[in-house]
């Protein structure tokens, strides 16, 4: 199973998310023209940018991280901020963990969470589609831009018709989706590996404090 980026614990002031084009380039000709030819596929890369590292629970999940990754080795679930999402309006009690029975949470505070918004796909959509048609059962409005996950991989919104549920997004899907699969827009996630062996390394500020920055490529 891939692990998850603790985000509630190790949080990013700086995150960013981007689709990083394959291109080619030739070299310039004596008129200065240039022709590059690129792919439609891309790659998602992103980097969580100045982690605040400020306490013994953070240094503890940063370095188990490190150690289960093993560098470029491992593979990550690197989830993108919920901020800019198609959320219902009045919802955000909806996102509030749930405790036990006996209103008692999880050991490191945490409770049960649910999905809110409930889109899924009508009909299937076959492996490297960049288009297809959904079915919105609750959500706030989607707009280009916007992310959404099916599985371990991430694509965004390029257009969206409400009227239709007709969707386009990029990068292509990698793998084929049935009809009926749910759309994850309350929490996406992109499975991804560190961009280097040392993007972990943790150097501490009076052997305490922190700000280290992580950049991740798309696990292919």
């Amino acid at each position: 199973m891939t692990i998850r980026w603790p985000r509630a614990v190790l949080r990013p002031q700086n995150p960013s998310f981007d689709i990083a084009p394959r291109s080619l380039a030739a070299p310039a000709s004596v008129s200065g023209a240039t022709q590059v030819v690129s792919s439609d596929a891309g790659i998602w890369k992103a980097t969580f940018g100045s982690v605040i590292i400020r306490d013994r629970q953070h240094v503890l999940a940063w370095r188990a991280i490190a150690n289960l990754l093993e560098g470029r080795l491992g593979s990550i679930l690197v989830p993108v901020c919920r901020g800019y999402q198609p959320v219902p309006e009045g919802s955000k009690p909806l996102y509030e963990p749930v405790p036990h029975s006996d209103d008692a949470f999880f050991d490191d505070g945490t409770g049960y969470v649910g999905r809110v918004i409930d889109v899924v796909t009508v009909g299937s959509m076959a492996l490297r589609a960049v288009s297809g048609t959904v079915a919105v059962n609750y959500a706030g409005t989607i707009e280009p831009g916007q992310h959404f996950s099916v599985g371990e991989r991430l694509y965004r919104v390029r257009s969206f018709n409400p009227d239709t549920g007709a969707i386009t997004f990029r990068p292509p899907l990698r793998e084929a989706v049935p009809s009926g699969t749910n759309i994850e827009f309350d929490e996406p996630v992109v499975r991804m590996r560190l961009a280097t062996d040392g993007e972990m390394d943790l150097p501490l500020d009076l052997g305490r404090f922190a700000f280290p920055s992580v950049n991740f490529i798309e696990d292919l």
